[in-house]
């Protein structure tokens, strides 16, 4: 496998695996910005900044790779760590969106459910 095809498997493995779980974890995510946001706009918008951290970062980090290795196994290894490198990009982002989203939880002002009667 040349160097070339080695760069975009180990992208394109990345930025599916970060659209796969970004798309799991969506729906959860933007009921809680629904409710968090009160609008359904502001929601949308918080939403899609948040698919665009949860996979930009990730794809920023992939982009990063060069390939040193010259035989199959090593290469293999290689996409293999930096698909971890990735992950922990992932992680990093979803951890700050997380953040986020829990300390706008705790400042937003809240309704009673009284009052929203």
């Amino acid at each position: 496998m040349n160097m070339i095809v080695s760069f975009l498997t180990q992208l394109l493995l990345t930025l599916a695996l970060a659209a796969f779980i970004v798309r799991y974890i969506r729906p959860h995510l933007r009921k809680v910005l629904l409710d968090l946001c009160g609008t359904e706009e502001r929601a949308q918008f918080w939403t899609a900044f948040s698919n665009i951290l949860l996979i930009g970062l990730p794809g920023i980090l992939a982009l990063n790779y060069r390939p040193e290795a010259r035989d199959m196994e090593g290469l293999f290894f290689e996409i293999a760590s930096r698909l971890s490198g990735a992950l922990a990009g992932f992680l990093f982002a979803l951890v700050c969106v997380g953040i986020v989203v829990t300390i706008f939880a705790l400042v937003a002002p809240k309704t009673s459910k009284v009052e929203a009667k």
